[in-house]
């Protein structure tokens, strides 16, 4: 995983959830990309996606309105 101050990311649990995620930003021209993270707070594997920290408002609206539950966000620089 590439570790760029101007990528954010968002963890979602399931690869089936961030593909979700990433379909439906997609839809609303905002370019992402699944990503396996690591979690402290969990055993096994954790999935989520990347996108731009610009598009950060967007994506949370986007994913909130869609249903889409993302356990937390982080920037680039915390990880």
């Amino acid at each position: 995983m590439n570790k760029n101050s101007n990528e954010c990311f968002a963890e979602l649990g399931s690869a089936t959830i961030a593909m979700k995620a990433r379909s439906v930003l997609g839809a609303a021209a905002i370019p992402s990309e699944v990503i396996k993270m690591q979690s402290s707070s969990r055993r096994g594997c954790v999935y989520g996606i990347s996108f731009s920290c610009h598009q950060r408002n967007n994506v949370q609206t986007v994913l909130t309105n869609s249903r889409i539950t993302v356990r937390r966000f982080e920037d680039g620089e915390s990880m």
